[in-house]
């Protein structure tokens, strides 16, 4: 994602807790890959090492939901921006009553019927109000591409099985093989035909703010 960025005639600074991301990130064949505006770290980012005050924007796109505390993450991030900088957020929307956001709610659901203290590593107090608490007091969403897929609950069964979506990752075996299967009986009594392929409308949307950061 670094590399639009620099593209488009930004200067970036980009770390990875991976030693073999951040050198997929400079594979030969990739464009620029020897672009000298592109610098690379190996970090946990919970704790950035980088100055304060020193950066422009921050862009998060797919990290957040993966950090043991997002709020330290954040704090991070409006640490090292300069008054007036921008936070991004990339962030996905799924059209909750197409198939991919009706298995994902009833997902969620059976969860907490069958653990109530069950939290996602996101519950609580959103992002965007937390960013607000640090300072980003101005906020713009940005709806930067809209697309529709077509998909039928049996190949949406296969991906969840396959538990690639990050929000199943949080569940033992045992206690995710019990809500698969609820989820089976679920999607058998919702759609006559489970290889019918349905519409599913998904955004990428940008959700940017701005202030006098904390």
């Amino acid at each position: 994602m670094a590399w639009p960025v620099v593209a488009a005639g930004c200067e970036v600074v980009g770390f990875d807790l991976s030693r073999e991301m951040l050198a997929e990130v400079f594979r030969a064949e990739r464009p620029f890959a020897k672009h000298a505006a592109l610098h690379t770290l190996q970090a946990d980012m919970h704790l950035m090492p980088l100055a304060s005050n020193q950066f422009d924007g921050v862009l998060a796109v797919h990290v957040l939901h993966l950090a043991k505390d997002w709020q330290q993450v954040l704090r991070q991030a409006a640490r090292v921006l300069r008054p007036g900088g921008v936070f991004i957020q990339g962030d996905d929307w799924i059209d909750p009553q197409s198939v991919t956001g009706q298995l994902r709610d009833e997902l969620r659901r059976q969860a907490m019927a069958l653990s109530p203290m069950t939290r996602p590593p996101a519950a609580g107090i959103s992002k965007q109000d937390y960013l607000h608490q640090l300072g980003g007091t101005e906020l713009e969403e940005l709806i930067a591409a809209e697309w529709t897929t077509w998909l039928s609950p049996n190949e949406r069964l296969n991906t969840i099985e396959q538990r690639l979506d990050a929000e199943s990752w949080m569940f033992t075996d045992e206690i995710f093989t019990i809500l698969f299967q609820k989820l089976q009986s679920y999607a058998a009594e919702t759609w006559a035909d489970l290889d019918e392929k349905q519409p599913v409308t998904r955004r990428f949307l940008l959700k940017v703010s701005r202030g006098n950061w904390a």
